[in-house]
Formats: C-alpha cells, structure tokens, sequence
C-alpha cells in the first residue's frame, strides 16, 4: 500500500504505475483482462498521487522486478445516512456558482428574472440560503487578452457590482459565498475567504474559504469549487467536462478533493492537508465547469452548480456548452430537489 505515482498507459493496453512509502517505491504492471467490461475499475486508470493498496506476483526474484497486479484496493465508500433538518426547520438551500459578474457574457435578463421569482414564487419564501460556489466576478488578468472580454475592467467595481446584485435578493435569504479560481484570492488551494475591504460591500453574505465543510440546520455541507475536476477530466477515463458528476463520485470515493500534486490544480503545501475529505458529507456541491448535475450518490446528495455565465470564445473553440441560468434549490429536511431554469 502507498502513493501512486508515474501513471501511464502502455501501448500495448497495460497500466503502469509505481506505488511508494516511506520505506521504498515498486515498480507495478496492471494487464487489462481480455473479457474486462467497460466499467472494470482498471479501466479508469489512476491518478497520481492517490492511496491505493495493489496485489500481484514477482515473475522473478530480481530486486528490480516488477510487481504483476491482479487487484488494486481502494477503501470501499460506503452508504452514507444523511442528517436531517428536521419538520419544524424543513427550510430549502439554493446553489449556484460561476456568475461570473464583469464578463460580457453575464447573462443580465435572466438574472432579473431570477429576482423577481425569488419575490413572488411560494417555493422561494422557502428558501433561505443562497450557496455561491466560487467566480462570483470574472476577474482581472487571469488568462491572456480576457480584457477584452470585460465589461468591468476594475476588479472592485466588480465586486461592488456583485454585492448590489445580491442585494436584489429577498431580506429572508442568507448568503454562504466560497472564492473560485477567478476570484481575487491565492490561486493555490486551499483557499482564504475573499478580503474584508471587499466583504464591506456587502450584507447578509457569509465568507468562506475554498474548500469549506459547514452546516446549515445540522446538515452538513462540502462546498468545493471543483477547480481539480481539470485533474479528474485529464487522467480518468469516465470523466469529462460533460459528466463533472464523475469527477465528483471520485473525490468521494477517494476522500480527497485534489489527490494529485503538480498538476492542473495549484496547491499550497499546508502543514495538515485540508483537500481531504475527513467526513463524507450529507450534501456536496461544486462548479467551475459550467454544468448541472443533481444526483443522490451512496447516500450524498451531490449538487454540480450551474454558471450565469452565456458561452465564451474559448468554449465555443473547445465545442463545450454550458447549462446556465440554472438554479438548484434542496429541502434541508426531505432533501427533495427543484431545478428551476431562467
């Protein structure tokens, strides 16, 4: 048992990878059974850096010798009870992310459209939290030339622009807001909350950092904002930026939000690692890419959040589409879901 490292495939179909302690490091060889389905886990491959137990036979007793792997281990995930608000505080939670204010692709109508159904519809007098998910502005100078995608160039102004459109808001709803990678924080992950002299800009908005585990009315919560969901997309077979759910599944079940040092995700060497996942938790949501996804996985209810973002240059390059303007909402206490579109 160790950490998985130097993953690859071979071209004759075979996975190899090394599996290292403290103590020493083996060379592995993982032959794809012939007759394996389509969903045999060897198929998925492995991400570096992950945990995993294997267990094979030497061909020969050289020091050097390759371990032939019949079977990798994992700890089994398994079902998950959910904690629950309770009938007397059976109040909803809403989840968005990806609003990304300043762009010229935020989607201002539906946005308005948005208010004015938290202002009038029953279900909506249910609500009182409003979980932002990260890149609640577009930013500033985070990817060449996005300048001239702006129609706020000044981060503040931004920010202040944002503030004004969660005051829009009923007075009843509470908002939990988590940074992204386009937000004005360190890229690196974890994540701090955003800065006070920003926070001053606005009320009723609680400030957590990235990743954050909380509850509201004793449910607990893994708010994430899935930047490492570009990890999962470019080593893992089942996952793409159409299916970020996959990504999500694998997390879970690896109790680790970016199991991979050095790659897409930047992460900060903390003294304790603070991507782990120490509880598995009764909701888990994330964003970043732009999708919609509600699913209940081995007893979490995992929430992907839609963008209020329209299609960018650079998705439209890459033939991705987003799902926006899509709001999920959960009842705390039966953890039914309605997702709305605007």
């Amino acid at each position: 048992m160790g950490l998985a490292s130097e993953v690859k495939w071979t071209r004759t179909g075979k996975l190899k990878f090394t599996v290292e302690d403290e103590t020493a490091e083996i060379d592995c060889i993982l032959p794809i059974p012939s007759d394996a389905e389509p969903l045999h886990p060897s198929l998925d491959g492995l991400m570096d850096d992950e945990i995993v137990g294997v267990s094979g036979f030497f061909i020969s007793g050289g020091r050097d010798a390759p371990l032939f792997v019949t079977n990798i281990h994992k700890p089994p995930l398994g079902f998950h009870s959910k904690n629950s608000a309770g009938q007397e505080n059976a109040v909803c939670a809403a989840f968005l992310s990806d609003i990304h204010l300043g762009s010229k692709t935020f989607l201002s109508k539906q946005w308005d459209k948005m208010i004015k159904w938290f202002n009038n519809d029953d279900l909506a007098r249910k609500i009182k939290y409003f979980v932002l998910s990260g890149d609640g502005v577009d930013g500033v100078g985070i990817y060449p030339g996005q300048e001239k995608h702006l129609a706020i160039t000044d981060l503040y102004k931004q920010y202040s622009e944002l503030g004004k459109k969660l005051e829009e808001l009923p007075d009843w709803v509470e908002v939990v807001m988590l940074p992204g990678n386009h937000d004005a924080v360190r890229p690196a992950e974890p994540q701090p909350a955003l800065d006070p002299e920003i926070q001053q800009d606005y009320s009723n908005t609680t400030f957590t950092g990235n990743p954050c585990d909380f509850s509201l009315n004793g449910v607990r919560i893994l708010g994430y904002h899935g930047k490492s969901i570009d990890d999962f997309v470019a080593t893992l077979r089942s996952v793409s930026y159409s299916k970020p759910e996959m990504a999500m599944r694998a997390m879970l079940e690896r109790r680790h939000l970016a199991p991979s040092w050095g790659g897409k995700t930047p992460i900060s060497p903390e003294p304790e690692d603070r991507m782990v996942i120490p509880k598995i938790p009764d909701i888990f949501v994330t964003g970043h890419v732009h999708g919609h996804f509600v699913e209940d996985y081995k007893g979490t209810l995992m929430v992907h959040s839609s963008t209020w973002q329209d299609q960018t240059d650079f998705q439209m390059m890459l033939g991705f589409k987003p799902k926006p303007c899509i709001l999920t909402i959960v009842n705390l206490n039966s953890y039914s879901t309605t997702s709305i579109q605007f």
